[in-house]
């Protein structure tokens, strides 16, 4: 029977486009790795990953009677769609990935429901420590940039998961492939990678994205073209290399033209209503106009 659910949901999701799909048991230990990351203070001013924090360890507080957690992937695009200076972030480029992927997870759990399940369904907004769930789940390994890695597609992916109280069969971990390669820590701008984590506190992508205060002087001289979010750990590495095989992508992912060509002096000045019109929608609407005004300057106003 569970045999037979596991199937079911694989087949669904293939036809809804996600690129691989996993499971692992849900009570696991998860090691002290988050506690730790959060003692040091590296999640910076990001206090909601505390206040879930047990939740996130325990996900019987997220989905009473929880058996397994089945991970998911889907591909965003690799190649950067900018003609214009000002670099965003790949998996920000098109339409805001949460709704995109709520409905086709609407419709997986839909499908566990016919077995017997109750789940609970997330992708980047709920307290799951999904990039431990994927590994767990044979998805891929952690790298040393702190992201899941695939030996097929590499880390440009966004992470889905559910949470279901039927007992489905589990995969195996597989081994950490990244062996001597620092590609990814010498790449960071900001020498924010360490330890397979990312220090908020001196991340583009946090300055760039999450954080409610002036960007620090230092981290600012190293913003470089970064406009929203920063890929650089990605860039380099090996497994992010294109394939032949490589399938294309939801073109919902994809970086409207009239966003591609816009500069970051345009960018800056942009009137609320037109900042409305170009990121309604978008992942980057959430920051709001006036933080992205100032990374636009933080560009434009750099020496030379």
């Amino acid at each position: 029977m569970m045999q037979a659910a596991r199937q079911a949901v694989e087949y669904a999701a293939h036809a809804l486009g996600f690129s691989a799909l996993g499971i692992a048991p849900a009570q696991i230990d998860q090691g002290p790795g988050l506690q730790n990351w959060l003692a040091e203070g590296q999640h910076a001013d990001m206090e909601w990953m505390v206040r879930h924090l047990p939740a996130r360890m325990n996900p019987e507080l997220v989905l009473p009677g929880v058996r397994s957690v089945i991970m998911l992937t889907y591909d965003y695009p690799r190649a950067d769609s900018r003609c214009a200076p000002g670099k965003v972030a790949r998996y920000a480029q098109g339409e805001d990935y949460h709704k995109l992927l709520a409905g086709k997870l609407a419709d997986l759990d839909e499908t566990l429901s016919f077995y017997g399940g109750q789940q609970r369904c997330f992708t980047d907004s709920g307290p799951v420590s999904e990039r431990f769930f994927a590994a767990r789940a044979g998805l891929g390994w952690i790298g040393r940039n702190g992201l899941l890695v695939r030996p097929r597609g590499g880390s440009y992916c966004f992470l889905a998961s559910i949470l279901t109280t039927l007992e489905l069969p589990y995969d195996s971990p597989m081994p950490n492939r990244c062996g001597t390669c620092r590609r990814c820590e010498q790449a960071c701008p900001t020498a924010a990678l360490h330890d397979r984590t990312c220090d908020a506190r001196r991340c583009l992508s946090y300055w760039t994205i999450e954080a409610k205060q002036e960007m620090p002087p230092d981290i600012r001289a190293a913003q470089g073209e970064h406009l929203y979010g920063c890929d650089a750990c990605q860039e380099v590495c090996p497994w992010n290399r294109p394939r032949p095989d490589d399938k294309p992508v939801d073109p919902h992912l994809l970086m409207p033209a009239p966003f591609a060509a816009l500069s970051p002096q345009v960018l800056a000045e942009l009137s609320p209503t037109e900042f409305e019109s170009l990121f309604a929608g978008t992942p980057i609407r959430r920051i709001g106009l006036p933080h992205l005004q100032a990374n636009a300057a933080g560009i434009t106003n750099k020496p030379g």
